[in-house]
C-alpha cells in the first residue's frame, strides 16, 4: 500500500508505503494502531528513505482534513506523525494551487531533518491521495480506543 504526493516517480514526491501492523497480534488503541512504514521522498537533488512508525489515526486524520480541504477547495491539512518522524502540510488556495512542505526525520531522537517542497500540484492531485488513504483505512481500521 502506498500514498503518493506528487505526480510521478520521476519528479518531486513523497510516497508513504506501509507495510504492515507493527504488532500484528495487538487489538488495544495504543500497540494495534502503529503500522510499519517506510517514508520515500525525492526532492530537488535530495533522496531520503525512512524506515518510520506511524499511527492508523494519524492517516485517517489526514484523510478527513484532506477531503475537507478537497470539498471546499481552501484549506490545509497536517500529516504529524507522533514520534515526529514526518511532518506534512498541504495547503489549498482559493486558485486551486497546492502548497506542500513537509520535514522527514531519519531518526526523531538525533535530530537530523530534511525540510522541503513539493511544487506543481493542484486541488485534482487530491483525489488519489484520499482514495490511497481510504485503502489504508480500510485494510488497517483504527483498533480499540484511545
Amino acid at each position: 500500500m502506498e500514498i503518493v504526493i506528487g505526480r510521478s516517480k520521476q519528479a518531486d514526491h513523497v510516497a508513504i508505503r506501509i507495510v504492515g501492523r507493527m504488532h500484528p497480534g495487538a487489538t488495544d488503541f495504543w500497540d494495534g494502531n502503529w503500522l510499519t512504514s517506510l517514508i520515500l521522498v525525492r526532492v530537488g537533488g535530495f533522496v531520503a528513505k525512512i524506515d518510520a512508525g506511524l499511527r492508523v489515526e494519524e492517516l485517517r486524520d489526514f484523510r478527513v482534513q484532506l477531503q475537507r480541504v478537497y470539498a471546499e477547495v481552501r484549506g490545509r491539512a497536517v500529516l504529524a506523525s507522533l514520534e515526529h518522524w514526518v511532518e506534512l502540510v498541504m495547503e489549498c488556495h482559493p486558485t486551486g494551487s497546492l502548497s506542500i512542505s513537509g520535514t522527514v526525520a531519519d531518526d526523531p531522537s538525533m535530530g537530523n531533518t530534511l525540510r522541503f517542497e513539493v511544487e506543481g500540484l493542484d486541488q485534482t492531485d487530491i483525489p488519489a491521495i484520499i482514495d490511497a488513504l481510504v485503502a489504508v483505512d480500510e485494510r488497517f481500521p483504527v483498533q480499540g480506543r484511545g
